[in-house]
Order: C-alpha cells, then structure tokens, then sequence
C-alpha cells in the first residue's frame, strides 16, 4: 500500500518503520505541549498565590499598624471632656464603628478573593480581641470614676454631723453594684467613719470660740462612746483643744491691746475726753486693769510734748518706724503731738503694706501669677477632677514660685511674684524642647521596612537620618532593599530555596 508523502524505497517493512515515527513524533509533541501546558499552568498558580499572598500581606499589616495606631490614640485620649464628664461610656462604640469602617474601605482594595477572604478571617481574630480589650479599659474607667465619685462623696459628708449614715450608704451601694468587693467595703467603711470622726472633733475645736467651749469638747473625748474616735485621734484632739487655748487667749489679749491703742490715739488727739467711756471698756473686759490705769492717766495728764521735736529721736523713729509700737510713738514724751500723730499714720502703713507683702498670694498679683502657672501647665484631664485641682506640674511650678518669692525681703515680693512666675514658665518651655527626640534606625533598609513608601513619615525618618549621620542616602540602599523584598518573597512562594 501507498502512503502519500511516504518514499518508496522498495525494502520490506519500510513503510511500517516509516509510521512508527511519526507515531514517536506525534506523541513526543504531545508530551512537548502537555509540559508546556503545565508549564504555564503552575506560573499561574504560583502568579495567583504570590497576588493572594502580597494583596493579603500589604493591606492586612497596613489595617494593624492603622487600627493599632486609632486604638492607641482613643484609649491615651482624656478621660473626662471639657464639660468634666467621663468619656469611657461610648469608647467600645466609638471603637467598633472606627475599626468597622477602616475593615469595610480596605476590602474594597482587593481583587484576589482568597486573600479577601483570609483577610477577613484574621482581621475579625483581631478585632474581637481588640473589642475584648477595650471593653476592660472602659470598666477600668467607669471603676475608677465610680471610686472617685465616691472619695469625693465621702470627703464632703465628713464635714457633716450626720455624715456617717450617708458614707455607709455610699460605700453599701459600691459594693452592691460590683465597683467594690466586701472587704474592700468593709475597710473602706472602718477607714471613712474614723476620718468623719476625727474630722468632726477637728471642726469643733477650730470652731470653739472660749474656753468653755474647750472644755465641753474636752470632757466629750473622755467620756467617749464613739467606737470609730481611735486612741491616737483623741490624744491628738488634747493637744489640738491647748493649742486652741493659746490662740484664743492671744487674740483677746492682741484685741485688748488694739483697744488701748484705739483708746489712747483718741486721748492723744482729743477725740476721748470722759473716763466714763474707758470705765466701759474695762467693765466689758475690753481692756485689761493695768490698761485702764495708764489711759486713766493720760487723760487727766495728757502729754502734749515740747514745743519742738528733738531731731534725733524724730530721725531714729521715721527710719525705723517698723521696730516701734504704736503705743511707743503716743507716749514719747520727745515728740509734739503732731509728730506723734504723723509717725502714727506711717506706722500704720507700713503695717499694712508688711501685711499685703506677706500675704502676697493673696494680693491680685499673686493671683495673677498662679493663674499664669496652672494656664502654663493645665490638668491632662485622665483623672476625675471635680474641684479643678491643679496639676502636678502646676503643683511644682507653685512650689518653686513659693520658695523664690518668700525668699525676697518684705517689699519687694508682691511686685516681683509675677516676673518670677513669668520665669519659671520660660525655664519649662526650654527644658521641654531639650526633649529627646524619635530613635533614629541605623539604616536605610531599616526605615524603608517600618515605613511605608512616599509617607510623610518616611521623609521625616530619613532626613532625621541624613542629618544625623551627615550623609546623603543612596540609590544602592534602596535597591538592596528592594532585592531583599523580593527574594524573601520568592523563598516564601517556594519558588527558591
């Protein structure tokens, strides 16, 4: 038989010989395609999984730096508004609507359906463990706030005589609620009734206005009944009823000598002229016997003095006008009348300058200075704050402007309180932008992989890194970081070993 396009060579078995090779040739080019086949197959397979694998990698660590840097920001933000309210109640919400947004615009980014899928699936593992963890924070807060609350509570019913009822009820209701187990109720029941005791037995004393009201409260510790009014209270509030005494001893015999003053300024200028008036004050304990002796005396004896001043003596007391007395100017017997007078009016205003220089925290520059320090260092807000304490930094500030200002001579601290405090709050200021800065990589790989490429902080990154190193960047730093992206991606395909 004829084969077309076969020799016919005329030698038996050629043509079968023939066919078997062609036979061999068409089925080596069918394993030559099939391999080709396979060949672009598993590129496809491999092109799939490293799509898959780098949509999946870019946007799930893209999702936790951002989500972790939105967590971060909300639970560091103030615990309380600038209405002084609390802002744990609507973190959790604030916190699933910020991360379910965030999830929902980055699928949006995908195009390879196993890698949205395996997105999916550890983004909600992660999730449910952030929504896990901010859930405490916000019973951490409502705790907190709960127990501060309560501490406030407590601090102004010990003020009250009735106050004991209403702290056990405070701290009955803490516990019930589950802000406070039993036994911290319990201590803090023991530990708040014997401070509304002491602080009740204080009030008295600081409140008592003679002697015989010491002496009542006196008898009341020793015979004491209150089971919270502890040892150790009691021989304190002893102590507290003498020192009590004295006071109150001191400033009847300081308003008695301000009477005999008041008096003898009157008889000096002619003002007074019955001793029926000084028998009245004597009569109402005004005035002490000896006292009324001596304005007795100057009133039949008034001391009108020399026809002139005795220089010297005039000269000692103007210059120092602060080491007399006002009784030792009206009796000077060197002085006319007049001068007495007119030494009288300086010592009274050096008395009252002295008083204003002293008290200069309460003068309208001293005023003036603490508001400027707390303005400088405001209270962060993580704290309940419910009287507008000042913060700590505010606290030091104060306590520095204190020991500056009490250090000056009198007179000069109430017009100097301001530029200290002015000082004091540049001295912060410099001391903060001597803060160190953000850590610097070593590297330029090392930037290029914490950062993302063409951020805002990448750009700052490396120019921290330029200057800190006096260098420019080079292009080979970004291209060997470049061929180590790619062959740990190519290891992680399985492409290369």
């Amino acid at each position: 038989m004829r084969i077309p396009n076969i020799n016919q060579t005329g030698v038996p078995g050629a043509e079968q010989i023939s066919l078997g090779a062609i036979s061999s040739a068409a089925q080596a080019g069918m394993r030559t395609t099939q391999a080709l086949t396979k060949v672009v197959d598993d590129y496809q397979v491999m092109s799939d999984k490293a799509e898959a694998t780098a949509q999946y990698g870019q946007n799930y660590q893209s999702s936790l730096m951002a989500l972790d840097a939105s967590y971060d920001e909300m639970i560091n933000q103030p615990h309380f508004d600038d209405k002084n309210n609390p802002t744990y109640r609507d973190i959790s919400k604030r916190w699933n609507t910020l991360s379910l947004k965030h999830v929902s615009e980055t699928l949006n980014n995908f195009t390879n359906k196993t890698a949205s899928a395996q997105y999916q699936t550890d983004i909600s593992t992660y999730l449910r463990g952030k929504s896990s963890d901010i859930r405490g924070v916000a019973r951490t807060r409502q705790v907190d706030y709960a127990n501060g609350v309560l501490a406030s509570q407590i601090l102004s019913y010990s003020k009250q005589p009735d106050g004991a009822k209403k702290i056990q009820a405070a701290i009955e209701q803490q516990v019930q609620i589950g802000f406070m187990t039993p036994e911290a109720g319990v201590n803090e029941l023991q530990s708040s009734l014997e401070d509304h005791a002491s602080t009740q037995v204080t009030m008295s004393i600081e409140s008592s206005t003679s002697d015989t009201d010491l002496d009542a409260i006196r008898l009341s510790l020793i015979n004491n009944t209150n089971p919270y009014l502890s040892l150790s209270t009691v021989q304190s509030a002893f102590t507290s009823i003498q020192q009590r005494e004295n006071q109150i001893d001191k400033d009847f015999d300081d308003e008695q000598t301000s009477t005999y003053v008041d008096t003898l300024t009157k008889i000096v200028m002619g003002d007074l002229t019955n001793e029926g008036e000084i028998d009245l004050l004597l009569l109402n304990e005004k005035i002490t016997p000896a006292y009324h002796a001596a304005l007795s005396q100057r009133l039949v004896e008034e001391i009108k003095g020399p026809e002139v001043d005795d220089w010297a003596e005039y000269s000692l007391i103007k210059l120092n006008v602060w080491d007399y007395t006002a009784a030792d100017i009206l009796n000077n017997e060197m002085l006319t009348q007049g001068t007495r007078i007119k030494l009288l009016a300086d010592l009274a205003k050096w008395n009252d300058d002295e008083d204003k220089d002293l008290d200069w925290v309460a003068t309208q520059s001293g005023r003036e200075a603490t508001r400027q320090i707390k303005a400088a260092f405001p209270v962060a807000s993580k704290q309940f704050n419910p009287f507008g304490a000042a913060s700590a930094e505010a606290d030091n500030a104060l306590t520095k402007l204190y020991e500056r200002v009490i250090a000056l001579p009198v007179g000069q601290r109430t017009t100097s309180v301001i530029d200290i405090a002015k000082e004091i709050i540049a001295d912060s200021d410099k001391n903060k932008n001597k803060a160190v800065g953000p850590v610097i990589p070593a590297t330029i790989q090392e930037i290029i992989k914490q950062t993302k490429g063409g951020s805002p902080e990448r750009k700052k990154m490396i120019d921290a890194w330029r200057d800190k190193n006096a260098i420019q960047p080079s292009q080979d730093d970004y291209f060997r970081t470049s061929q180590i992206n790619i062959m740990s991606l190519a290891k992680e395909l399985g492409v290369i070993v």
